[in-house]
């Protein structure tokens, strides 16, 4: 199978197709400043068009929902639903749904810190608020994985203390609420649609790329495809198909669309 195949196939489909999408790594390339973080250029015009044919074009982020439709102007893309935070949040149409903060992750807010500031901890680790979720990053790291490794434990640990969950991405740790991945933003969006795509490429999109196999396996006409840049073991396997890049990817979108 390639990319080909799968745009015909859901091309046929079109417009009672969902068109889901990660954000970093997928549509932007990965950078050190997640504020720095732009989508290639032609995506927006390639998420238009795709909206313009009927699809229903959504973003599925670990992102906050606001700040995804900020950096991506993703709120010039008529129709599109984002999930953020792994579907805890929901923006379409200019109104975001999102729940209060819970007191669990204000606890977080005040330990995570220390637990950073401890002397053993890499001092090139820093902290991402999302409010909903808490984010240790190592991109500024000579070694990453390394870094990480100095208060993995420590983290693990204040999570299972507050009930929460550690989830780990490209040289990041994730502290967040459970009960939330992709899988479960990708069921809801998808409802009873002919045709399904998802795009995605890190270890958080896994779970979207095992519901595409379930939705295939129930009789849907569903694909994931896989973006390598971002340099993360599995993704290749998981999904039917991979491209090179984000940029790569845009002319997946592109093809579906015309």
């Amino acid at each position: 199978m390639d990319a080909h195949e799968i745009v015909t196939a859901l091309h046929a489909r079109l417009p009672d197709v969902l068109v889901a999408l990660d954000f970093d790594g997928t549509l932007a390339p990965l950078v050190t400043d997640p504020q720095a973080s732009r989508p290639v250029p032609g995506t927006v015009d390639a998420l238009r068009a795709l909206s313009a044919t009927g699809a229903r074009v959504a973003i599925i982020t670990g992102r906050d929902a606001g700040t995804a439709v900020r950096l991506g102007n993703l709120d010039t893309v008529p129709g599109i639903v984002v999930a953020g935070l792994y579907g805890i949040e929901t923006w379409h149409d200019g109104a975001l749904e999102t729940p209060d903060t819970p007191g669990t992750i204000d606890m977080l807010r005040t330990q995570l810190p220390s637990v950073l500031a401890d002397d053993g901890a890499d001092p090139d680790l820093w902290i991402e608020d999302k409010r909903l979720s808490l984010v240790v990053h190592a991109r500024r790291a000579a070694n990453p994985e390394a870094a990480l490794d100095t208060v993995r434990e420590q983290i693990y640990r204040v999570a299972e203390e507050l009930g929460l969950e550690v989830h780990p991405g490209r040289d990041v740790l994730e502290l967040r609420l459970p009960g939330y991945d992709k899988a479960g933003a990708l069921c809801r969006l998808a409802g009873d649609r002919a045709g399904v795509l998802y795009v995605g490429d890190d270890l958080g999109d896994l779970p979207a790329f095992a519901e595409i196999r379930r939705l295939r396996a129930a009789g849907r006409t569903a694909y994931g495809v896989g973006v390598l840049s971002s340099g993360v073991d599995g993704i290749a396997e998981a999904a039917d198909v991979h491209v090179a890049d984000p940029a790569a990817a845009v002319e997946v979108l592109r093809a579906l669309a015309g």
